[in-house]
Formats: C-alpha cells, structure tokens, sequence
C-alpha cells in the first residue's frame, strides 16, 4: 500500500527547496502545485520522510517516475518472486502437430 507524505513534511520540503523544483529549478506556480516524490520509491522500501521527499515539478516527476521508479519497482518484484520462487516455470509444448494439424503428443 502506497504511503502518502504527512503534510508537515509536505510543508518541509516545500520550504527546502524555496518554491523551486528540485531537478530543473523552475518556479512552481500555484495553479501548477508541486509533486512530492519518493527519491527512493515507496514500493522499493523508500519511507515518507523529509529526506525521502523532492518536490518536483509535473514534467519532472513524470520522467523520473517513468526513467526510474517503474523500472526498480519491477526489478524489485521480479527478485522477490525468483527469491521466493512464486513464478514456476511452465512446462513446454510436449509434442508436435502434422502438416494436417493432429497433435502428437509424446
């Protein structure tokens, strides 16, 4: 379950980083409110604390969440389910078929 920053690390980390947007600079306006993003993805193990916490702006958080997040998250899942073993293997197709379409099967 996704957790959500407090609003008091929300204020935090807004006062940090002075209305900006923590990746490209640019001044976040409040008709276009900032994004508070996880540094480390909540999914991975990231906590909803001020240090975890950037404020970045619409275009800035689509990319990294895209570039980056996404793919650790589904690093992450493929390790813990190959570590537990959850995905079996499927067997193969056991057998053939004929020029007519008829299984053999063997």
């Amino acid at each position: 379950m996704r957790r959500e920053f407090p609003s008091k690390v929300r204020v935090a980390a807004f006062a940090r980083a002075g209305g900006k947007c923590e990746s490209c600079g640019v001044v976040i306006r409040p008709g276009n409110g900032p994004h508070y993003d996880h540094r480390v993805p909540d999914a991975v193990g990231g906590e909803p604390t001020i240090d975890n916490c950037a404020v970045l702006c619409r275009a800035c958080h689509s990319v990294k969440t895209s570039t980056e997040d996404v793919p650790a998250i589904a690093k992450t899942k493929r390790v813990r389910n190959k570590h537990i073993n959850a995905e079996q293997k499927r067997p193969g197709f056991r057998g053939w078929r004929k020029f007519d379409g008829t299984v053999v099967r063997r």
